[in-house]
C-alpha cells in the first residue's frame, strides 16, 4: 500500500501470495484501527468492482535525527513517508548530557511544531557521524562527539525520550533517505557518497541499504591511502581553502548555510580533490557496478554538479568499447537526507519490509 498508494484486496493477494480470506481479515482489522481507509470502488477487470485501499498517513509518525559534529537536525515523517516537519539547531555544547538534552528538546519541538500527538510516534531513528566498532551499536565518532563514543547511546537516548530508538551511521541513514524520497524510485542499485566534515557513504542493493558485516559498508574515504587522509574531498577541506582566501567561515555548517558558488578557493579545491574523487568513483564502479553514484550529504547541489563535471572514470576501452559506467547524480532529496532517512528506520523496522 505504501508503494502503490491505492490498491485493492485482490492486488494485495496477488503481490503477497496470501489468500483472499487472509487479506480481507488483515485489511478489516487495520481499517477498524484507522490505519487504512476504504476508498472508492473501481473496476480493475472482469467481475465485481473492487474497493481501493489507502494508508492513513496520520495513523503514526516517525522521528529522525542527524547528529553531526556541529549541528543537530531532525525530521518527522508520517506513515506514508511524507516529510511533515524539519528543523535544525547548532551544537554549542557537545557534552554527554547536553547532547541528550538537545535531542530531547529537538524531538519535542518537532512534534509540537507539526501539531502531532506524541503518543502516536512509533519511534526515533538517529544517524551519527562515525563508524561502528563491531560491539553492539557502539560508534567511534570524530573528536567533537567523543562523549558518545564507545557507549550504548541508542539505549540512553531511548530512556530519555521514552521511545524506541534505532541508530545507524549518517551515510547509511542518508542513503535510506535517498531510497525513500530520491533516486530509490529510479534505481535499484546505487552508491551514495556522503559529503560532510568528513567523507563516507553507503551502498544500496535492490533498494535496501547494505550495511556490511560490521555496519560500515560504504566508508569510501578508506579507498584512499592513509597518507592522503588530510586531502580527502571533504567540506572541511573546502572550508579551509575558502578561509585561506580571506572568507570567514567558522564551521562546515556555516559554509553550507551561506554557500556562495563564487567564493574564492572553490576552484582550487575542485582541482585538488579531482584525482581522489576519480579514484573513489572508479573503485565503486569496479567493485560494485551500480546503476548510479549519488553525491549527497551536506554538499550544496551547485557544488556537487561541479564535482560531477570534473570526474572521469578509469575505463580503458577494448575493441573501442568501454565497460558500462554508472551515471553520476546529485541527490534528489529536498531537505536533510540523514534525518529523513533516520526517520524511515522505525517505520521500516515496524511496518515495512
Amino acid at each position: 500500500m505504501r508503494r502503490e498508494s491505492a490498491i485493492s484486496r485482490a492486488e494485495i493477494a496477488r503481490t503477497t501470495k496470501l489468500t483472499a480470506q487472509s487479506v480481507s481479515r488483515i485489511v478489516d482489522g487495520l481499517a477498524e484501527r484507522n490505519w487504512i481507509r476504504l476508498g472508492e470502488r473501481r473496476v480493475t477487470g472482469r467481475g465485481q468492482p473492487s474497493t481501493s485501499l489507502y494508508l492513513v498517513p496520520e495513523a503514526t509518525q516517525s522521528i529522525g535525527l542527524s547528529l553531526m559534529t556541529d549541528t543537530l537536525s531532525g525530521a518527522v515523517i508520517d506513515l506514508g513517508g511524507r516529510v511533515v516537519r524539519e528543523s535544525a539547531a547548532p551544537l554549542s555544547d557537545t557534552g554527554h548530557d547536553a547532547l541528550l538534552g538537545a535531542c530531547r528538546q529537538l524531538v519535542e519541538s518537532l512534534v509540537t511544531g507539526a501539531g502531532l500527538d506524541a503518543a502516536k510516534s512509533c519511534g526515533v531513528g538517529i544517524g551519527v557521524t562515525g563508524f561502528f566498532t563491531g560491539v553492539r551499536n557502539q560508534f567511534n565518532p570524530p573528536e567533537p562527539l567523543s562523549e558518545v563514543a564507545l557507549i550504548d547511546f541508542d539505549d540512553e537516548l531511548s530512556e530519555v525520550l521514552g521511545l524506541p530508538v534505532w541508530i545507524d551511521n549518517d551515510g547509511n541513514a542518508a542513503a535510506a533517505g535517498e531510497v525513500l524520497a530520491g533516486y530509490g524510485n529510479e534505481y535499484d542499485n546505487f552508491a551514495y557518497v556522503y559529503f560532510a566534515k568528513g567523507l563516507g557513504g553507503s551502498l544500496v542493493i535492490d533498494k535496501e541499504v547494505f550495511r556490511g558485516s560490521f555496519g560500515n559498508a560504504g566508508e569510501f574515504a578508506a579507498i584512499l591511502p592513509k597518507e592522503l587522509h588530510d586531502e580527502r574531498p571533504t567540506l572541511e577541506l573546502l572550508r579551509r581553502y575558502i578561509v585561506d582566501q580571506g572568507v570567514a567561515l567558522a564551521s562546515v555548517g556555516e559554509l553550507v548555510e551561506t554557500f556562495d558558488p563564487f567564493w574564492p578557493g572553490i576552484d582550487e579545491w575542485l582541482v585538488a580533490v579531482r584525482p581522489h574523487m576519480q579514484t573513489i568513483v572508479s573503485a565503486i564502479s569496479a567493485v560494485f557496478d551500480p546503476q548510479a553514484i549519488v553525491l549527497g550529504g551536506r554538499i550544496p547541489a551547485a557544488l556537487a554538479q561541479r564535482v560531477i563535471a570534473d570526474i572521469e572514470f578509469f575505463n580503458i576501452p577494448r575493441r573501442n568499447v568501454v565497460k558500462p559506467e554508472p551515471v553520476l547524480k546529485v541527490s534528489k532529496v529536498d531537505g536533510d537526507a540523514t534525518s529523513i532517512g533516520a526517520a524511515a528506520m522505525p517505520l521500516k523496522a515496524m511496518f515495512f519490509s
